[in-house]
């Protein structure tokens, strides 16, 4: 009886949801993610995310362990075009950007304390991750963040803005601070539900077009 209750407290306090978002731009479906979420006793623990075509055929997939971390999670995104990896790995407690492209060695890159200094490092899906319980904290000052970007073996430097209510939803607007990067990718717009769901995003995709290129994208998320 002991071991019965002990599996039903288990699987009660560790679970998994699931659920998908569609990216669009001008009308037309680019792709759609399929995320699958666990937790314990309501914290993130993992997460996966398989970006398909509309008729279902498999393009990427990223797969994220936040039990290091929620923000700076391990992470590694996979590109089957172009058979492609990059990643957050965590090696003896220090987190290191790495990327292996087809046929090639793997480079990696330790992200260091002194990094970006007063500014909280994000990895893969981190930010969502960690926003997501902290709304309210987002909502009452501007936070600048440093987004990793692996496949480049680089970071940005960004600032989380709260716009206040829009369509029901709590609208926050990420600008980034490079010069370089506001050429193609001026701001990135998320819009929350109370609950923290993230219900809407607007901007630069983490999936590269079928050239590789950057492409925007709107996603609207149904759970």
């Amino acid at each position: 009886m002991k071991t019965i209750a002990l599996g039903l407290l288990l699987s009660i306090s560790t679970w998994a949801s699931t659920h998908q978002g569609v990216a669009s731009w001008e009308g037309r479906v680019v792709y759609i993610e399929k995320h699958t979420v666990t937790q314990k006793e309501g914290v993130i623990q993992k997460a996966e995310t398989e970006y398909v075509t509309k008729d279902g055929k498999l393009i990427a997939s990223l797969k994220s362990d936040f039990t290091k971390s929620v923000a700076l999670a391990d992470h590694e995104f996979y590109d089957a075009r172009f058979e492609r990896r990059y990643g957050v790995r965590w090696e003896n407690n220090s987190p290191w950007m790495w990327d292996q492209k087809k046929g090639e060695p793997e480079e990696k890159k330790e992200v260091t304390k002194d990094l970006a200094p007063g500014k909280l490092i994000i990895g893969g899906q981190g930010l969502h991750y960690y926003m997501s319980p902290r709304l309210e904290e987002f909502k009452r000052k501007e936070t600048a963040i440093a987004i990793l970007i692996p496949g480049k073996l680089d970071w940005y430097s960004f600032l989380v803005t709260y716009e206040g209510v829009d369509q029901g939803w709590d609208k926050f607007v990420i600008k980034t601070q490079s010069a370089i990067l506001r050429l193609f990718a001026p701001k990135l717009e998320v819009w929350y539900s109370a609950d923290g769901k993230l219900r809407k995003y607007r901007g630069l995709s983490n999936l590269p077009d079928a050239d590789g290129g950057n492409q925007q994208v709107e996603i609207i998320y149904q759970y």
